[in-house]
């Protein structure tokens, strides 16, 4: 699974809210750096699938990067 689908995407959000209580709070502040990253360059999921599932994490993040090695 080398990319997320809007299917696969939006199952994954419903589950992450669903485990942080039912509800995400996210500043626009915090909403419009993820869209236009300073970097010039969109962040890039990394999905890898696991035995009991897949897991997904954002190119270049410490925790992706760690879970990697």
């Amino acid at each position: 699974m080398p990319y997320l689908s809007d299917v696969n995407l939006r199952a994954i959000l419903v589950v992450l809210v669903a485990r942080s209580g039912g509800s995400v709070e996210i500043s626009n502040e915090e909403l419009y750096d993820a869209m236009m990253p300073d970097s010039g360059e969109s962040e890039r999921f990394v999905v890898t699938e696991t035995t009991g599932g897949v897991r997904v994490s954002i190119h270049g993040s410490r925790q992706g990067q760690a879970r990697s090695n």
